[in-house]
């Protein structure tokens, strides 16, 4: 009976694993991660901190910063009006978006969707805010 037992068990082991479902990625509105006052140390609301973790996908546009080709990071916000010719966005109003290595995108004026897992953490430069939204090794799907 043991030896059947570790037989059914040792043929299970060289199956790969199952892709994780389809629930486990989440649409992430961008309105949400912009939707409360921010102050520099805050206690930062349940609606933000909920995503930290999560794997996600994100529609907005491009900030590209410093160069218009061949972007490997750049900040995803909202609308254009947050975008590229105006002031900085606010702090809680972009995510700070690094691609996969070899992967890059050109700067353009349609949306885009982003998808990887997103950090909610406040990071500083000193007593200066960096961001509270990162995302790393993510992938430009459109």
């Amino acid at each position: 009976m043991r030896k059947a037992l570790w037989l059914v068990l040792l043929a299970g082991c060289d199956r790969p694993a199952a892709p994780p479902p389809a629930a486990t990625l989440a649409a992430l509105p961008m309105s949400e991660l912009g939707g409360f006052a921010y102050e520099p140390k805050m206690k930062l609301p349940d609606i933000v901190t909920k995503w930290n973790g999560a794997r996600v996908r994100a529609t907005g546009y491009i900030n590209p910063m410093k160069q218009t080709r061949d972007l490997q990071s750049f900040l995803l916000v909202k609308d254009l009006g947050s975008c590229c010719f105006g002031k900085f966005p606010q702090t809680n109003h972009y995510v700070d978006v690094k691609l996969k290595p070899g992967q890059s995108v050109n700067y353009n004026r349609e949306p885009v969707t982003v998808e990887g897992v997103i950090k909610v953490e406040e990071r500083f430069d000193g007593d200066w805010p960096l961001g509270l939204y990162w995302m790393e090794g993510a992938e430009v799907l459109k």
